[in-house]
């Protein structure tokens, strides 16, 4: 299954729900590893700026997105950090 299928069944109301089996619930999900070092100093950062490390690494993804002018104002408003 590709990520148009997957789009297709979400738009059509057969979105993902907590009913499902797990690997399909995560199957749009980021998942990456940092090492040790780093993920001391991203989690610095967001003590310092009062946030999650999780919250934090989603909003530079958004920054990131809307620079490159990958979301459009609508996608912007759903993309929830």
């Amino acid at each position: 299954m590709n990520i148009e299928d997957l789009d297709e069944k979400e738009g059509s109301g057969g979105g993902f729900t907590s009913d499902q089996p797990k690997h399909k619930q995560f199957i749009k999900m980021l998942t990456f590893r940092v090492v040790p070092a780093y993920y001391k100093e991203i989690d610095k950062v967001a003590k310092h700026k009062n946030m999650s490390v999780s919250k934090l690494i989603r909003t530079y993804i958004k920054e990131g997105m809307k620079k490159d002018g990958e979301l459009t104002d609508k996608e912007e408003k759903e993309f929830e950090v």
